[in-house]
């Protein structure tokens, strides 16, 4: 395809979606378009009352009609339209935080990254909830530990929600197509 062919819009999730995609795709020439609806993402980095609290704000979200009016935007000019996510979550529980100041190079609540293996074996040693990751498949000098099950690298008794572990849930996503049925 042409790059005349393709639209991409992300940051979405507030406002006119007609106002917002008239401006992006132009029905008859626009084959493809990808749309990133962020909203979902950022109710949950901002989410402090845990699974729970992020379920509500989501919900009162979607009575706003954001979503719905996007898809059936998309459907009244022949897309197929498929809805998928780009990671999971999951809610953890604080088990500690490493304050090892720049040693880390992602200091991630679910994962941190270390230079090397034995910098990523001494804070493991620390952190028995933690497992070293081995690196199959990821770049030199990338040595992961994972925080296991719930397990956060957060504060002791303290609730997040967050992604980026090997929970079951915040590697597996939705795929999900929509289609307008007439009777």
């Amino acid at each position: 395809m042409s790059r005349l062919d393709i639209a991409y819009q992300r940051n979405l999730g507030d406002g006119d979606v007609s106002s917002i995609l008239d401006s992006v795709i132009h029905p008859g020439k626009t084959k493809v378009a990808g749309l990133v609806v962020g909203k979902v993402d950022k109710i949950m980095h901002g989410m402090q009352l845990g699974s729970a609290g992020m379920h509500n704000q989501i919900k009162q979200w979607c009575q706003g009609g954001f979503l719905a009016a996007l898809v059936s935007y998309l459907l009244d000019y022949g897309y197929e339209v498929w809805l998928t996510s780009d990671h999971g979550n999951i809610e953890c529980d604080g088990k500690g935080r490493p304050s090892e100041g720049v040693i880390a190079e992602t200091r991630g609540e679910r994962v941190r990254v270390y230079p090397t293996p034995e910098l990523r074996s001494q804070v493991a040693g620390i952190f028995p909830f933690a497992h070293e990751w081995q690196p199959v498949g990821l770049p030199a000098e990338y040595f992961p530990l994972v925080a296991g099950g719930r397990d956060a690298f957060v504060n002791p008794a303290e609730a997040m929600v967050g992604h980026g572990g090997i929970a079951i849930e915040e590697v597996i996503v939705p795929l999900v197509k929509f289609e307008r049925r007439i009777r």
